[in-house]
């Protein structure tokens, strides 16, 4: 005789990495301001950790222009939503998650990656520099090789280089038979696409696969701190009436 007994599934939250997009006309923007911050501006790769040889890294300042402060305001709405969405994850798996908590994010930098054939990020995290409750860390794609996951593009040399370009999020072991152990995956790899923004927490580990045809390959990279009530009078190199600013903004944007 069958039994029905009542279950319940108790997941956990390994990583949450939140995808959108930004407008063509801000990439284009930002890529017309790149082009000249690489001809005024030193290379700021000695303090970072990207292998990038052929091009260059450089330091995105946002009292530059009106373009770079689009560029901080979006990751900063970016970050609150985060906070907003995951919250959201964690309440469908488990009763124990609390209301969003965060009432401001501040993005305090960013910088440029422009990377050519044999260009490549290896495995880090971005820790958080500021002393914010928790940080988050973002990627948003500005230009991508034509060929650079292109099947029948001559540079692909077999299955293996649909990698190419690729960001790669580890926080464990991948697992071949994963699905036969009931081993979810401890890896995620997200294709890079012009306009494409991804944002996840900070100390999650990352790389980007190197790749071999022509073209550049750009993205933009930053962190952002997020913070709570109690500490919004006293947050690092913003003024009061910046404060003010961020959360009206901030509300009208979650």
């Amino acid at each position: 005789m069958e039994v029905e007994v009542p279950v319940k599934i108790h997941g956990i939250l390994d990583f949450v990495v939140l995808e959108s997009k930004v407008p063509l006309d801000l990439v284009d923007e930002l890529n017309q301001e790149i082009d000249t911050l690489s001809e005024e501006t030193d290379n700021f790769s000695d303090r970072l950790v990207g292998q990038i040889k052929n091009g260059c890294q450089l330091h995105i300042d946002k009292s530059r222009c009106e373009t770079f402060k689009k560029l901080y305001s979006a990751a900063e709405s970016y970050g609150i939503l985060y906070a907003d969405k995951f919250r959201g994850a964690e309440k469908a798996l488990t009763s124990a998650a609390r209301d969003n908590e965060f009432v401001q994010a501040v993005c305090y930098e960013a910088w440029s990656v422009n990377s050519f054939s044999g260009d490549y990020n290896p495995i880090h995290d971005h820790g958080c520099m500021v002393p914010a409750v928790t940080g988050l860390s973002f990627v948003l794609w500005t230009k991508i090789p034509e060929n650079m996951r292109n099947q029948s593009a001559e540079n692909m040399k077999s299955a293996s280089g649909m990698l190419d370009g690729c960001i790669n999020f580890v926080n464990g072991p991948m697992s071949q038979i994963g699905e036969h152990e009931f081993r979810p995956s401890k890896v995620l790899s997200v294709s890079p696409q012009v306009g494409k923004f991804v944002i996840f927490p900070h100390w999650l580990n990352h790389l980007v696969y190197p790749f071999s045809c022509e073209g550049e390959r750009r993205s933009i990279s930053g962190n952002v701190g997020l913070f709570v009530k109690d500490q919004i009078d006293s947050v690092p190199g913003v003024s009061a009436d910046e404060m003010k600013d961020l959360l009206k903004h901030q509300s009208q944007n979650t």
